[in-house]
C-alpha cells in the first residue's frame, strides 16, 4: 500500500517524528498516529492547516464564525492535500497551542496497513492537566520506536 512519509517537528523543539502514514488514512487518523508518537494525551482539540484551509474534528463555533476554507476532518482528504502541500501544521490545544510543522518528505510505494513511526529524535512528552485544566507540558520518558509501534498496531487493526 502507498504511504506518505511525514515528518512532524514540535515548534521549538528538538522533538520530532518520521511517520509512515498509509494513503487511504484520513486526517483524524494522522492526528491518532501523531498523538501516540509523541505521548500526547489527546485531552484538548486540534486542527490542521493545509493549503489555506483549516481542517478540525469540531469546530466549536458558530458557522458564520468559521474561517473562510474550512474542511472537516471527517469530510477531508488527507491523500488529496498530500498531494498538493509541500507541507502543513497541526495545532493540539488550541488554548495553549502546540504548534507542530509537518513536511511531506516522499512517498513509498510499498509501505505499510497502518501507521509507522519510522524515525524520531527527542524524547516523548509528559502531558499532566492541573486543577486549573491548563497543561503542564515536560519531556518524558525516551523515545522507543517498537513501543510506539505495537500502540499503532493496536489502535489501527488492518
Amino acid at each position: 500500500m502507498k504511504n506518505y512519509v511525514l515528518k512532524v517537528r514540535l515548534k521549538d523543539t528538538d522533538i520530532w517524528r518520521t511517520l509512515a502514514i498509509p494513503a487511504d488514512c484520513g486526517f483524524f487518523d494522522l492526528h491518532e498516529a501523531i498523538q501516540t508518537a509523541f505521548g500526547w494525551a489527546d485531552f484538548y482539540y486540534h486542527e490542521f492547516t493545509a493549503g489555506g484551509t483549516t481542517i478540525a474534528d469540531d469546530a466549536n463555533e458558530e458557522p458564520d464564525l468559521l474561517p473562510e476554507k474550512f474542511r472537516y476532518e471527517y469530510e477531508a482528504n488527507l491523500e488529496f492535500f498530500l498531494k498538493n502541500v509541500k507541507s502543513m501544521t497541526y495545532v493540539y490545544d488550541l488554548e495553549q497551542p502546540w504548534v507542530h510543522e509537518v513536511e511531506i518528505e516522499g512517498v513509498l510505494e510499498e509501505g505499510f496497513d497502518i501507521p509507522v513511526l519510522l524515525d524520531g529524535g527527542g524524547r516523548m512528552i509528559e502531558e499532566i492537566v492541573l486543577d486549573d485544566c491548563e497543561t503542564s507540558v515536560d519531556t518524558g520518558a525516551p523515545l522507543n520506536k517498537e513501543t510506539i509501534n505495537a500502540m499503532l498496531a493496536e489502535m489501527f487493526v488492518p
